[in-house]
């Protein structure tokens, strides 16, 4: 993985799939998927709790197509974004042992019943959090429900970036498998969130489309992208100088 916005991306579609899946066999490990609100708060984070997570992972997906162009114009590259719900809907349908963490069951069970209905069953496990601060989860009885079942794929659905940092620090208590952490994924899936058009992608409009199905929610992210993206841009251009 190359560093873009002091984040570790791997840009490289195949190459990401396939760290995951020899992961998921032969190791455990975290993926991230990092949009313009998951950069912000990293450059918010004067601990560098957040860079350290993202470090830690096995790879970080940019989701966000902005993010995406930004990087290209600034480093002279052909960059696509992979976002959360486009993997999400790839993989799901695999015919493995995958366990859902956080979202809500009413969720889980329209997510199971669309794999059901394409694959005629699913080896999908849910396990429903608490609503909890971060440091607050107990750690060890969730990894123990998770060692108990063995999945290869595991999804957090916490939001960003507490999902990122609930991996992290249950990445040293599981035995095996790839967490992700994929957000909305889960609702754009299910229907709770309506599905993105075409078109909208293509004129890389996701964050406008969500300002209008989620308006209390992203109106307030978007104003503080607005606000942080020129000073993350000044510290890239001069990064990129040195």
């Amino acid at each position: 993985m190359e560093k873009y916005f002091k984040i570790p991306f791997e840009f490289n579609h195949q190459k990401l799939e396939q760290t995951i899946i020899e992961s998921s066999i032969n190791s455990k490990g975290y993926c991230c998927f990092v949009d313009s609100n998951m950069l912000v708060e990293s450059f918010k984070d004067e601990k560098n709790i957040i860079l350290n997570v993202l470090n830690g992972a096995l790879a970080n997906s940019c989701d966000g197509s902005y993010l995406a162009l930004m990087a290209s114009v600034m480093h002279k590259k052909k960059l696509r974004a992979y976002n959360g719900p486009e993997f999400f809907e790839k993989f799901i349908y695999a015919n493995e042992k995958q366990c859902i963490i956080g979202n809500t069951n009413v969720v889980f069970e329209k997510v199971k019943t669309k794999v059901e209905k394409a694959n005629g069953k699913s080896d999908l496990k849910y396990i429903p959090l608490p609503f909890l601060k971060v440091e607050e989860f107990d750690y060890e009885k969730i990894a123990e429900e998770i060692n108990k079942y063995i999945p290869r794929y595991i999804w957090v659905s916490l939001g960003a970036p507490k999902q990122e940092i609930f991996m992290y620090k249950l990445l040293p208590l599981i035995n095996s498998g790839v967490m992700l952490g994929v957000g909305a994924a889960l609702n754009y899936f299910s229907g709770e969130i309506k599905d993105i058009p075409g078109w909208v992608t293509r004129y890389r409009l996701i964050w406008l489309f969500r300002v209008f199905t989620e308006p209390k929610k992203q109106i307030q992210r978007v104003f503080k992208i607005l606000k942080y993206y020129p000073h993350i841009l000044i510290e890239e251009r001069k990064s990129i100088s040195k």
